[in-house]
């Protein structure tokens, strides 16, 4: 049977990740049959780029009430996901949308009571769920290699490219975002989750911003269209440059107002870059999170210890060498940001990684190694698995990588209790963020 499928929001994720596959890799079980976005410029790009034949909406109920569909993808900007998500679920349509499910456990909250409610579903995509390098760890685990689960050590690096990025976009405002701490450790949050079966009691979190500040750069604009400082910053960015930015962004400023290019040193960001945060699980395990969006290379590392001894995987995404730190666009070169394990790039190995590797330490001595084919594609191959689960589910699910609502909740949650932790330096219990009443209503514990 094929099903119809709308998408709200109509950035390069909501194109490259749905529309294009939808309209032909999975044609034979799925139909886009409207495409929504509040900026009517950027609705007429994406729908020129997929072919100018789908019907186009600035209206997200006119789309609802004009064109046949079953489910909503949701890709709109984070602050705005709870509002398409409820309203898609009353209007009887099941949701997919992108993480973080919502910014914080108001939201939240108001997701959980109308999804319970309405009966309706909602898939939250965690593509690091379905990479397999991530999903062998999930498997060791269910095999009992450490035992009893004792403590995590969970570290994520954000380079001077993706990191920087986040200080140039909406992402810098927390009303919009969440910060790093829900909009980008919502995957990784998910991830512990997910390995250890279970779900967060307690956070407690400390935060600053270290590196994107103003005083950095003296003298800077407000955007790097306009600013004198081109030639002296690392971070100036051009984006009458690149194409697809222009023809997305840039040209279409003109009806939102949102601007591309802004400066990752301005005043107005108030999001941290330096993040640690303690979380507390059922059983007494403990997981110790740190996140750092200025590094010279990108990627993660985590250590499982337990009863029978510590698993540990490294997984290196990209490095830049100390020479080709120059300039924004230099580093984001694909010639330049590369696929290298950082430990031993310096000594001249440029050679990208063809395979990850997990090694298991038995508490008495001892290694035991774990080679994992790396997938080319998005994510590390979690893109494409993902998405054949999404629209050819064959019911089959024996890791349990498709994440539903009460998954995107205990995510996001973790990166709202930080938030709440930071600001009002206190342990925040995340059974209490879901029993607050919202509309004369409360969450329980489990669903």
């Amino acid at each position: 049977m094929i099903k119809n499928y709308c998408i709200v929001g109509t950035g390069s994720r909501a194109i490259e990740m749905f529309a294009k596959d939808i309209i032909k890799e999975y044609k034979d079980v799925a139909r886009l049959t409207a495409l929504c976005d509040i900026n009517p410029g950027r609705l007429e790009w994406a729908n020129n780029t997929l072919g100018g034949n789908i019907p186009c909406f600035t209206d997200f109920d006119q789309m609802l009430d004009s064109v046949a569909c079953d489910v909503v993808i949701v890709v709109t900007r984070d602050d705005t996901h709870d509002e398409y998500i409820i309203q898609a679920m009353k209007r009887g349509k099941d949701v997919i949308t992108e993480k973080p499910m919502t910014i914080n456990d108001d939201k939240c909250r108001s997701i959980l009571n109308v999804e319970k409610e309405t009966g309706r579903n909602i898939k939250v995509t965690f593509n690091c769920r379905y990479a397999p390098f991530k999903a062998k760890i999930k498997e060791l685990l269910l095999d009992g290699i450490v035992g009893d689960i004792h403590s995590v050590e969970f570290k994520w690096h954000l380079d001077t490219v993706h990191g920087a990025d986040y200080f140039r976009r909406w992402h810098r405002e927390k009303e919009k975002s969440g910060g790093l701490l829900v909009h980008k450790s919502t995957h990784h949050f998910d991830l512990i989750n997910w390995w250890l079966d279970l779900e967060p009691v307690q956070v407690a979190a400390m935060g600053s911003r270290q590196f994107y500040v103003s005083n950095r750069m003296p003298g800077h604009a407000e955007r790097c269209q306009e600013c004198s400082l081109n030639q002296k910053c690392e971070f100036y960015f051009d984006i009458s440059l690149e194409d697809k930015l222009k023809e997305m962004y840039f040209d279409n400023e003109k009806y939102d107002g949102y601007i591309r290019d802004q400066c990752v040193f301005s005043e107005k960001i108030n999001i941290e870059d330096t993040m640690s945060v303690l979380v507390r699980y059922p059983k007494g395990i403990q997981l110790l999170y740190g996140l750092t969006a200025a590094t010279s290379f990108e990627g993660w590392q985590v250590a499982i210890n337990g009863s029978k001894g510590r698993l540990e995987a490294i997984e290196p995404e990209a490095f830049i060498t100390e020479e080709e730190q120059t300039t924004f666009s230099s580093r984001a070169s694909g010639n330049v940001r590369r696929r290298i394990d950082w430990r031993t790039a310096e000594k001249g190995d440029k050679k990208p990684l063809d395979s990850y590797q997990i090694r298991f330490y038995p508490l008495f001595g001892g290694l035991e190694t774990f080679d994992v084919h790396y997938d080319e594609g998005g994510h590390g191959g979690g893109d494409r698995r993902l998405k054949n689960h999404l629209f050819r589910d064959s019911g089959l699910d024996k890791l349990g990588q498709m994440a539903g609502a009460r998954a995107g909740a205990m995510s996001l949650l973790i990166g709202a209790a930080a938030n709440k932790s930071i600001e009002e330096n206190k342990f925040i219990n995340i059974s209490d963020l879901l029993k607050k009443r919202s509309n004369n209503k409360s969450i329980p514990d489990s669903l």
